[in-house]
């Protein structure tokens, strides 16, 4: 019985934590860049769905194993030139209080000092540096090269890393690497579209079809778990008399 009990309680708490991953994925749905999580299928544990097809980045989190889906999501045209994405596999680095940090969140700005910034204010690199665009024709190549003023100033700044599992969300659609020995690499084929952004690959439908299936398991849990508790109760009576 206690084997029972120790199975249910571990398959509930990993149905939670599917739960809480879906509806964190069904909450990114329309934020650009986004990459979705996903449970992993463990052989000790209860309740997974198997990912597969995708690049992955593996993670632990007590018993629950997961992996980030890295695949492209559609590009939203905007016509904002501005606005970039990374067509294949690669990211844009943002200097986050001095630490590069990567996204595929293309939606960028101009700062008062005329330098190129996420939304939320984090300069975006260049091959030099943080990129200056003092100019009105800003125009940016499929290679990344920037030209401001038909004048060539800089280079966006492309990279990805032959093992993505030191990639760690950091909030939204950036991300950080964890391991040092993980360096940035240059991508062998990337193209880098003006006038769009990289939308999130989450895909609600099968998001919503995950969530059903996880609140039946979740469901049928907490009815053992009850059975399993009713019979204690009974136990501990009859130990009364």
């Amino acid at each position: 019985m206690l084997k029972g009990i120790y199975r249910t309680l571990s398959g509930k708490y990993v149905t939670e934590r599917r739960i809480e991953m879906i509806a964190n994925n069904i909450a990114n749905a329309l934020t650009p860049g986004y990459k979705s999580s996903k449970p992993l299928l463990n052989s000790n544990n209860e309740g997974y769905i198997k990912g597969s097809g995708t690049s992955a980045a593996n993670t632990q989190s007590n018993s629950l194993s997961s992996y980030i889906n890295f695949s492209n999501a559609p590009l939203v045209e905007t016509g904002n030139n501005l606005d970039l994405s990374v067509e294949g596999d690669g990211f844009f680095v943002v200097s986050v209080n001095g630490k590069n940090m990567y996204t595929s969140n293309g939606q960028f700005a101009l700062n008062n000092e005329k330098k190129l910034v996420t939304l939320n204010g984090y300069p975006v690199m260049g091959e030099s540096g943080e990129i200056s665009l003092d100019g009105k024709d800003i125009k940016v190549e499929n290679d990344g090269t920037i030209y401001v003023d038909r004048n060539q100033v800089d280079k966006i700044k492309v990279v990805t890393f032959e093992d993505k599992s030191s990639l760690k969300n950091f909030g939204g659609s950036m991300f950080v690497n964890t391991k040092n020995d993980n360096v940035e690499i240059t991508p062998e084929k990337y193209s880098v579209k003006q006038g769009h952004y990289e939308a999130s690959n989450v895909n609600v439908i099968l998001e919503m079809v995950d969530m059903m299936s996880a609140l039946r398991a979740y469901e049928s849990y907490k009815k053992v778990d009850q059975f399993f508790d009713d019979m204690i109760g009974r136990l501990i009576n009859i130990g009364k008399f």
